[in-house]
């Protein structure tokens, strides 16, 4: 059996009897019940006191139940009206609930019609109050993200991170308007489409990030789209694809510049149509879904290289982002080491206090090809080594690569200082590759970035070159 839900009720009748008989059979129901003679009496209640549901007659002397509805809609929104009619006052209840009751019934009324009325009203309340609940907890949940993930994640004092921020809220201001997100490895891409995402209207729904570089070609329709039960093999399950599973929300596609031409193709396809169908689906479903793209490559000149495809690029680059790398924020560099040894010394429990002199000097002086994340990984790596205090120098643990650019500080004096008979282009580059690889650990994204290359290009030497 239900667990029976004590309400509140306030029934407002001139007649005794019926305000008697309708409050024993509540009370015996387990709800408290307050009795008032007049329409006047019954809203001097409702405006002190907090009530759930309000029975009323139509017809009464002075205040009618018409202006009862309209003043207990205006005074308790949420309390919930029943208004009660003569049996040949039909168009009395269409007005009552036209003006917004919630139900109404006939004299002379069953206890059994009453009952029910009054079920109907209980049902409703229980759901809109769980729905206010479940509300409150998303609202919580959102604003709780767009403290970590929105405007806010993003530090930095400097005029570049400004106008990005601006941009940020001007196109979160739109609903549907796709963006391409631009800017070198390690400059925080994702966090900028979070951003995007946690400042718009869709902030309540998924954000879906894909790695456009990871998939392979022949799962791209299962990935996406998603698929039916039995449509292949192994498909032993039904199972929704990224553009389903960001309805309602946001579609993060990083390093779409590394997309196979023929997965562009298929993925134009579903941008333009705004629908999906599974596989192994004979259903089109249609899909809500805003799409955040980002790469670190200059697509432009990957569509005249012919490895981007023109009318996807288009498709894509309605609203550009330029996310700028460490070396074109002005001073920064400090305000973020600072705020992420912060992170560290809560998360290592290590009584951190900042940075050395020397240490300053060494950041602000250093050129970091990785941009924040190498700041990030550096500022991290040193928490761990030093004991407690301030970070010194040597803690850092990076060499110091003095001035504007790597190419004007490094590989300048080291060509020069090659003897003649060394200067062997192809065994540079595969040195090169090999150096770059074992700077980032790797990782090729990191790589490709860090010597100005795409991935494409890095994935093609390092065949050349026997590194794979």
């Amino acid at each position: 059996m239900a667990r029976q839900v004590s309400m509140t009720v306030l029934v407002i009748d001139d007649d005794a009897h019926i305000r008697i008989a309708i409050g024993k059979f509540l009370i015996a129901r387990g709800h408290t019940v307050i009795e008032a003679a007049n329409g006047e009496k019954g809203v001097e209640v409702v405006e002190s006191q907090a009530v759930d549901i309000v029975i009323t007659d139509v017809k009464m002397p002075g205040m009618d139940g018409f202006e009862v509805l309209r003043r207990v809609r205006s005074v308790a929104p949420e309390a919930e009206v029943i208004v009660i009619t003569g049996v040949k006052e039909a168009e009395n209840a269409f007005r009552a609930l036209r003006e917004g009751a919630f139900d109404f019934f006939n004299k002379p009324f069953k206890v059994e019609e009453l009952h029910a009325a009054i079920q109907r009203t209980v049902r409703y309340q229980v759901l809109r109050k769980e729905k206010d609940r479940v509300q409150d907890r998303l609202d919580r949940f959102v604003a709780q993200e767009r403290e970590r993930s929105g405007l806010n994640a993003l530090i930095g004092e400097s005029e570049a991170v400004a106008k990005m921020k601006a941009q940020i809220q001007q196109v979160a201001a739109t609903d549907h308007t796709t963006v391409l997100i631009v800017g070198e490895t390690g400059t925080g891409k994702e966090l900028v489409a979070r951003a995007v995402h946690c400042e718009s209207d869709r902030a309540g729904g998924p954000f879906v990030p894909v790695n456009c570089s990871a998939i392979p070609g022949s799962l791209f329709e299962s990935a996406f789209l998603g698929h039916k039960k039995g449509a292949f093999t192994d498909a032993r399950a039904d199972q929704k694809g990224h553009f389903e599973l960001a309805n309602g929300g946001t579609l993060f596609l990083d390093e779409i510049g590394d997309m196979p031409l023929d997965m562009q193709v298929r993925l134009l396809r579903v941008l333009e149509d705004r629908s999906i169908r599974p596989v192994g689906s004979s259903r089109e479903i249609a899909v809500d879904v805003r799409v955040v793209a980002a790469t670190n490559r200059v697509l432009s000149v990957a569509v005249r290289e012919g490895s981007f495809r023109e009318d996807l690029y288009y498709r894509l680059n309605v609203f550009a982002i330029q996310v700028p790398p460490l070396r074109e924020r002005a001073g920064d560099v400090l305000f973020l080491a600072r705020h992420f040894l912060t992170g560290y010394a809560r998360d290592l429990r290590k009584p951190l206090v900042g940075f050395s002199r020397e240490a300053e000097d060494l950041l602000q002086r250093q050129v970091f090809p990785g941009n924040v994340r190498m700041l990030k990984n550096a500022v991290e790596r040193a928490a761990i080594l030093c004991g407690d205090g301030e970070i010194e120098a040597d803690d850092l643990g990076f060499d110091l690569v003095e001035g504007g650019s790597i190419e004007d500080s490094g590989v300048d004096r080291m060509v020069q200082s090659f003897p003649e008979v060394q200067m062997n282009l192809p065994a540079f580059e595969r040195a090169m590759l090999r150096e770059a690889l074992r700077r980032t650990e790797g990782n090729q994204v990191q790589a490709a970035a860090l010597l100005g290359i795409s991935r494409m290009v890095l994935r093609s030497r390092m065949k050349r070159y026997g590194l794979v």
